[in-house]
């Protein structure tokens, strides 16, 4: 184990440690917060899509922020009921 630490991979685990540092500098001003994954190959013409865009938004009129991977289908559903509700959401894409 200690070979594998030599050079530039001993540096790796700080890169890591100071990643999540500062993911959760990031997100300590957030307060509640509910995190939605989900399919990425569901159209918004799913009733899953609908029904995850309807839940972000209800989450988001009860004061939680919603978190997500920024990718497509249900995480996406999730960004767009909470912009709809007029709440910025993490994992947003530009």
């Amino acid at each position: 184990m200690i070979e594998d630490l030599r050079g530039d991979e001993s540096w790796r685990m700080f890169r890591i440690i100071s990643d999540f540092t500062e993911g959760f500098d990031k997100l300590s001003n957030l307060g509640w917060a509910v995190s939605i994954f989900g399919s990425a190959r569901l159209p918004p013409t799913d009733e899953y899509y609908q029904a995850t865009e309807r839940l972000a938004a209800a989450l988001t009129a009860e004061g939680c922020a919603i978190i997500t991977g920024g990718g497509p289908g249900i995480m996406e559903a999730a960004n767009k009921g909470a912009h709809g509700a007029g709440v910025d959401s993490v994992g947003e894409a530009p």
